[in-house]
This record gives C-alpha cells, sequence and structure tokens, in this order.
C-alpha cells in the first residue's frame, strides 16, 4: 500500500523550500539586471509549481479503483510527471528565446557581493530540497517525487553554471550571460527528456514484470501442466499482470480453481505486482486434443446458427488444420453463407490457438420437418436393385436390407443396412460404403441423401434380418 500521506507531505516542504530559493534569485536577478540569475530564479519557480502539479496528481492518484477505472488511478500521477516534464521544456524555450535575444542587444549587468550570496544561499537550499526528495521519491516508489527531485537537481546545476557566467561577466566577459542562460536552457530541456523516457513505459504498456521470473514461479506450482501469453504493464512497483494457465481436463471447477488461486498468491507476493488475472484452460494431451477442438467447435457452430456435420483435424510440419462440413440454411443466398462460415472460421481460429488454418465445406441444413411421399412400386424395385448390384460390386459387403426408399422435394432419398465382418476397420467400411454410395448415384439421376447402417456379422445374422423384415412389414 503505497504512503500516499507521505508523499503529498514531501511535496509540500519541497515546494515552499523552492517558493524560498525561487525569491532570492528573482530579487538579486533583478537587482542586477543579470538574465542568467533571472532565468535561475524562473526555474526555480517553475519547480514550485511543478510542486502543485505534483500535488494535483497525487490526490487524484490516491483514488481507489472504480467503475471507470477499474485499474486504480496510478497513472494520473505518471501522468502529472510528464507535465513537469512538458513544463521543463516551457522554461528552456522561453529561457533559450531570451538568451538569444540578449546576445544580440546586450545589457548592463551590475555586480555586487549580495548577488553572488543569494545565489550559494539558493543552490545550498536546492542541494537540500533535491537530496530530501530523491531519497523520499525512490523510498516511496513515486514517479513525481523522483522526477521533481531531478529538476530540482538541474535548477543546482545551471545556479553553479550561471555562478561561472556572473564571475565571467564581472571579469570583463559580458556575452558569458546569455551563453550560459542558453546552456541552462538546453540542460533543463534534456531533464525533461529523461522524464519523458522514464514515464512513457507505464502510459505505452510496456511490459512491466519480467518474464522468466512469472514464468519461474508458475512453472513451480503443482497441478499446472502448462502456461502461455504472459502479460504485464502498469508501473514496475504496482504493476497488472494477467497469463493463461493449463491444467489437467478432468479436474473439477473447484480444483482448477485452487490451482489458480495459488499461483495469483505466489504472483502477488512480488513487491512489483499489485494484480493478478489467471484464465484457467484445460490442457489435452494428443489423444484428447480432437475432442477438445470439437467442443469448441461445436459450440462456436450453435452460436453462429450453424450445424457441423464431419469433423477431420490434421497435423502437418506441427501446425493443426481444421477441415470440417457446415450446414447453412437453404433461405440464404451464396454470400450469405460465405460471410457467415468466413466469420464461424474466424471465430474458430480465435478461441482455438493450436489451430494455423480453417476451411469449411457449405452444405445444406434444413431444420423443419419436410413432408415425404411414397413412390410407386416400380421405382421401389428399381431403386431395390439398385442397391443390389451397388453392394455385390464391393466385397466385404453383402445381405442389403431394410431397404427405404422416399421422396421430398423432388429428390429421393435411400436407407439400408449392409452386413459385414466385425473386425474389419471402420476407415474400410467407410471407404466401402462411399463406393456403394456412389455406384447408386451413377445410376439414379435424382437422389438426394443415401444413408448406409454397417452392421457386424453377428446382429445381421440370417434371422435376425428375417425378424426385421417382419418386424417392418408388421408397421
Amino acid at each position: 500500500m503505497r504512503d500516499y500521506s507521505a508523499i503529498r507531505r514531501t511535496l509540500i516542504i519541497t515546494m515552499l523550500l523552492n517558493f524560498v530559493a525561487s525569491a532570492v534569485k528573482l530579487g538579486a536577478g533583478f537587482a542586477t539586471g543579470a538574465l542568467s540569475l533571472v532565468a535561475d530564479g524562473l526555474d526555480t519557480l517553475f519547480d514550485a509549481v511543478a510542486n502543485i502539479v505534483g500535488l494535483v496528481g497525487i490526490s487524484i492518484g490516491s483514488r481507489p479503483p472504480d467503475e471507470d477505472h477499474p485499474y486504480g488511478h496510478r497513472k494520473f500521477e505518471t501522468f502529472a510527471a510528464l507535465i513537469i516534464a512538458l513544463l521543463l521544456f516551457v522554461a528552456a524555450w522561453e529561457l533559450g528565446s531570451s538568451a538569444v535575444a540578449r546576445m544580440r542587444n546586450p545589457q548592463p549587468i551590475t555586480l555586487n557581493a549580495w548577488a553572488f550570496a543569494a545565489l550559494v544561499f539558493s543552490i545550498v537550499i536546492q542541494a537540500g530540497t533535491s537530496a530530501y526528495e530523491l531519497r523520499k521519491g525512490r523510498h516511496l516508489h513515486s514517479e513525481v517525487l523522483v522526477a521533481d527531485a531531478l529538476h530540482t537537481r538541474s535548477s543546482i546545476l545551471a545556479s553553479l553554471a550561471v555562478m561561472v557566467g556572473l564571475i565571467a561577466v564581472w571579469l570583463g566577459y559580458p556575452l558569458a550571460d546569455p551563453i550560459i542562460t542558453l546552456f541552462v536552457a538546453l540542460f533543463i530541456a534534456k531533464i525533461g527528456v529523461d522524464i519523458v523516457r522514464e514515464n512513457s513505459p507505464a502510459l505505452l504498456d510496456q511490459a512491466a514484470v519480467d518474464q522468466d521470473l512469472v514464468s519461474d514461479i508458475v512453472r513451480g506450482v503443482p497441478g499446472v501442466e502448462s502456461y502461455h501469453r504472459i502479460r504485464s504493464r502498469g508501473h514496475t512497483d504496482a504493476s497488472s499482470l494477467d497469463l493463461h494457465v493449463r491444467v489437467a481436463p478432468y479436474l473439477s471447477m473447484q480444483q482448477a480453481n485452487a490451482i489458480a488461486d495459488e499461483v495469483r498468491r505466489r504472483l502477488l507476493a512480488l513487491d512489483s505486482v499489485a494484480d493478478v488475472t489467471i484464465h484457467i484452460e484445460a490442457q489435452y494431451r494428443a489423444e484428447q486434443e480432437s475432442a477438445g477442438i470439437y467442443a469448441t467447435v461445436q459450440q462456436a457452430a450453435r452460436e453462429s446458427g450453424l450445424q457441423v456435420h464431419e469433423f477431420w483435424v490434421h497435423k502437418i510440419d506441427g501446425n493443426l488444420i481444421l477441415e470440417l462440413h457446415v450446414g447453412v440454411s437453404p433461405d440464404l443466398t451464396v454470400g450469405e453463407a460465405h460471410d457467415l462460415v468466413d466469420q464461424f472460421e474466424t471465430i474458430c481460429l480465435e478461441r482455438i490457438s493450436q489451430l494455423s488454418a480453417c476451411q469449411s465445406h457449405i452444405e445444406l441444413h434444413n431444420p423443419e420437418i419436410l413432408p415425404v411421399s411414397h413412390v410407386s412400386r416400380t421405382l421401389r424395385r428399381k431403386v431395390q436393385d439398385a442397391v443390389y448390384e451397388a453392394v455385390d460390386k464391393n466385397p466385404g459387403l453383402h445381405d442389403p436390407h431394410n431397404i427405404n426408399v422416399r421422396q421430398s422435394e423432388g429428390r429421393l432419398t435411400i436407407s439400408f443396412e449392409v452386413i459385414t465382418d466385425a473386425d474389419l476397420l471402420i476407415s474400410t467400411a467407410h471407404e466401402l460404403t462411399s463406393q456403394v454410395e456412389a455406384g447408386l448415384r451413377a445410376q439414379i439421376t435424382n437422389l438426394g441423401e443415401v444413408l448406409i447402417h454397417i452392421e457386424p456379422h453377428d446382429h445381421g445374422s440370417p434371422a435376425n434380418i428375417e425378424e426385421k423384415a417382419l418386424q417392418r412389414f408388421d408397421l
């Protein structure tokens, strides 16, 4: 927990000291006509103004997270530090412009011991102020205090340069005053650049936590199978961290959450981490990976109003390629169907990080109950003869039975059962049925769906076939 009251108290003390040093320099500068001394006084005055900006930034930055700023208001403090840098650039420009004008039109300078004494007095005040504020800033992890301390340090160096210039003027070199003023302006601009460089990473969401350190911690938590997408942002002392952690797919939600809680607890123990978000995922083995992908694809299809008919996952050179048949409504145009399936493929690629490509074949899907009509006895006989002929041409399949022929929307639908060896590989059986279907389509021109049900030899004995035929006859 940051001690905002201590930061605020440090800024108030620094502001008061800067006002004192600024008043001394400006009084001596206006009295003597030394531009470099006036410039130095204005620079110190900007220090005090920067303290006010810092107080405003701290006041806003100390507010707790709310609905509009769920990550807190800490970046307001960083923004205030950038405003200080902007004030430095403004001061540098004004001083540089005044120095160039003084070179073109030299002005008389009246120096005395009081001018040097005022400069030495202000240098001592600023040296103590800078050391105090820098020490407090690093101890309290405050960008505003550190940035303001660097600004004050620049003022000390500028004051020393002004003293050298005043000595040169006293020795008879009047141009030393604007030259030193120009040098001070350039140095102040450099400090502004340094402040911008130090505070920009937090606003640009640069990684704030070492990924190797996070990996070492997460890897040591029991139950973590793997992890990826480690991301961090924010300030180096109060960063937000999120990552994806994979656990065994058979774990319950309570067990998975317990693992995530332990990962979160160990990461929050780091001084630099203030918030941790963990996304739990299932770590599938090679034999489980396809099932996990299929479940994700089915969910995406339901959300898109589509139907997935068939599904293949191929691995090529370590990359997974998804191929599938997608059913769409027959009322869609080609363009509408293509756009819908494109969106579906994009969702699949986003949700399944292992996929490198997704290829879909668009088919018709009609969820309605379609009216069917009986076909003539002659057509039924013709179709049955075609089925017998197609099956006979494919050794390994035999005894086609329960042949059903229906007509819907002008197209024929055929379904039947065939017998095959129970030990036959399902891939081989699928190839045989595909050849039967191809033979049927070659003979029947208006053929729509062909549904072939494969039964092992034990279930397809002649007695069973006869029993099924009798049951169908009774129906």
